[in-house]
């Protein structure tokens, strides 16, 4: 049996649309962003990122569970 890491834990239960911080275990932070989509199976997590400059962009980030080192989010009620 596939054991879990924290992350997958998180994102199989995270809602959708949720604004999230990830930092990846480069060091890298990703965010704010808005939890899209997680695919347990590939343990592919979809990102959508607002661009700000004009007109407005929109970003897809695909990033690989196994690679996230922490989450941030709002716990919604």
């Amino acid at each position: 049996m596939k054991k879990l890491n924290f992350a997958d834990y998180i994102f199989r239960r995270l809602m959708e649309g949720t604004v999230v911080t990830v930092t990846m275990d480069s060091g890298n932070v990703i965010g704010p962003v808005v939890f899209i989509h997680y695919n347990p199976v590939t343990g592919i997590v979809v990102f959508e990122e607002q661009g700000t400059i004009s007109p407005p962009t929109t970003s897809i980030i695909n990033v690989d569970v196994r690679k996230i080192e922490s989450v941030t989010y709002e716990q919604s009620e």
